[in-house]
């Protein structure tokens, strides 16, 4: 007798947003429903498979790997789950056992909310369905993110610290890893942080004196204290010092006064690796969730003298100059700090802050290291470029990103189709009573999510085409066909992160650029200060 494979799963992200129609118990039944519905199904016998508490967004999962055992012995004639998310939620595996594993073994699958039957496609137009629909549900993870992120600010909101690490001063309790106790260690250094900074000591004073004492900064404590052998190796490559920075987060840092903060972040999209700083005034805070370390008292007075600091300097505020962050010690590693006090220049902090190293007495002025990379920017494009080659090229790449953009666009507008098709069959499933009114609304609601936000991403697009339409060769910032050579016509940022990988500077007025690109003549890229 052939045999019907029905698969469950429900992820451990399913128990946080408790969506019940998700639930085990749920699918079997519905699953189970639509089987005994149809003549040809309920004659096979069937086996059932349930991964409960793993992700989609892989196949190892125990029972997933048990019914594919069984399909490659040709055991099961029928896969059915209740819909595409349940198999997978990875579009790119699920089309793969889907669209060719499953077909050259005689396998069907059924996707019972999906409407898909691969018994129904013989031309191969479900290939398409199942790759799209796998893409709708990467994009709707989204929403089921949001419902995670949802529970646990409920959770912080509730005075439960759920971060990975401790805040430097506190540990996390061995009764409550969600409860922050005082270290009696690092708390001392906190307290003599604030009583040296309301004495009237300068944040680099304080940071002299830290370092001066061999305290290590916050990120090597809390390295040392959780056994992180790999950040404890990468600080020995590089001693970190404690700075102004490292004194300013402290200073700053309401959670000494026991109050808890969270949602200083946002992420804007799911997967983004970097998130969005909020203003303070849309942080969520709970008070008196932790012994303070710090009082509410001396917490203000220490905000009020920095806010008086901060007012004075405002006045003397300046653009970030173009080449910070790429400015390096040849000494000893770190980079170079930048001051715009007296003659503009860079220079190496490590010189001010550890007192042991002498060897770190370097500094060059900004116009000195200006003129250095102007002209070793010159020399290189003079030798190694062909200007026609790269106009051609730079029109050549304009011409294959605006075909890009177009066949982005259309695809969209044809997912748009795909979309409208499938809510008008999900309309004609439920008038024919082969699907019930709570499913119909669930998928109307769906798909019309989906093309609102589709539809806005389509208008977008649409004016990205139009604005790379309008333009011929994208210019580099800085960059100017003179005469058939390309020639500097000024110096800025764009410049700068477009050519230079990092500049290091050594004694003696020795300056080494490292290019973004391969120097064939490695001379070109070092020069000594004028």
């Amino acid at each position: 007798m052939e045999q019907i494979a029905i698969y469950l799963r429900l992820s451990k992200e399913d128990e946080f947003v408790k969506d019940e129609s998700n639930s085990i118990t749920n699918q079997r039944a519905f699953i189970r429903g639509f089987i005994n519905k149809n003549k040809e199904l309920r004659k096979m016998s069937v086996v059932e498979f349930v991964d409960d508490g793993y992700s989609g967004k892989n196949m190892d999962r125990p029972d997933m790997q048990r019914m594919l055992e069984l399909v490659k012995r040709k055991q099961i004639s029928c896969v059915i789950v209740k819909d595409f998310s349940r198999f997978s939620r990875d579009h790119i595996e699920q089309g793969k056992y889907i669209e060719q594993i499953f077909p050259f073994m005689g396998v069907r699958f059924i996707a019972i909310n999906d409407n898909y039957d691969s018994a129904d496609y013989v031309g191969g137009i479900g290939e398409i369905d199942v790759a799209f629909k796998g893409i709708l549900y990467d994009f709707f993870s989204e929403e089921q993110s949001s419902k995670v992120s949802l529970t646990l600010d409920t959770k912080r909101g509730n005075g439960k610290y759920i971060a990975t690490y401790a805040p430097y001063g506190y540990v996390k309790s061995p009764e409550d890893k969600h409860k922050l106790v005082v270290d009696e260690f690092a708390s001392q250094i906190v307290k003599r942080i604030f009583k040296e900074f309301l004495s009237g000591k300068s944040m680099y004073k304080i940071s002299e004196g830290l370092n001066r004492d061999g305290i290590d900064t916050p990120g090597v404590y809390i390295a040392m204290q959780v056994g992180s052998e790999k950040q404890l190796a990468r600080y020995r490559e590089k001693k970190p010092l404690w700075n102004n920075v490292a004194i300013g987060r402290i200073l700053g840092n309401e959670q000494y006064i026991g109050t808890m903060i969270y949602s200083r972040f946002k992420i804007e999209n799911v997967g983004d690796k970097h998130a969005k700083a909020l203003p303070k005034d849309e942080w969520k805070r709970v008070e008196n969730c932790h012994e303070a370390i710090i009082s509410k008292e001396d917490f203000e007075k220490v905000a009020a003298m920095r806010k008086e600091n901060t007012c004075a300097s405002a006045k003397r505020k300046h653009e970030t100059h173009c080449l910070t962050g790429k400015m390096i010690c040849g000494n000893c590693g770190h980079r170079l700090s930048h001051t715009y006090a007296g003659r503009p220049k860079y220079y190496c902090a490590n010189h001010y802050l550890d007192k042991t190293d002498e060897k770190c007495n370097i500094s060059v002025l900004d116009a000195d290291i200006e003129s250095i990379v102007k002209k070793a920017l010159q020399m290189m494009i003079d030798v190694l470029v062909d200007s026609r080659k790269v106009v051609d090229m730079q029109r050549e790449k304009q011409a294959e990103r605006l075909k890009q953009a177009e066949k982005h666009l259309s695809d969209m507008e044809h997912s748009r189709e795909l979309i409208e098709k499938d809510l008008r069959e999900a309309y004609e499933s439920y008038k024919l009573e082969m699907t019930d009114k709570e499913t119909y609304l669930e998928q109307r609601k769906t798909y019309e999510q989906m093309l609102a936000s589709l539809q806005e991403n389509i208008e977008k697009q649409r004016a990205a085409v139009t604005r790379m339409t309008d333009v011929d060769v994208p210019e580099v910032a800085g960059l100017e066909m003179l005469e058939g050579q390309l020639k500097l016509t000024g110096f800025n940022r764009e410049m700068v992160d477009a050519f230079v990988e990092e500049i290091v500077v050594y004694a003696k007025d020795r300056v080494e650029i490292k290019w973004k690109f391969r120097d064939e003549f490695g001379e070109v890229g070092k020069a000594r200060k004028p």
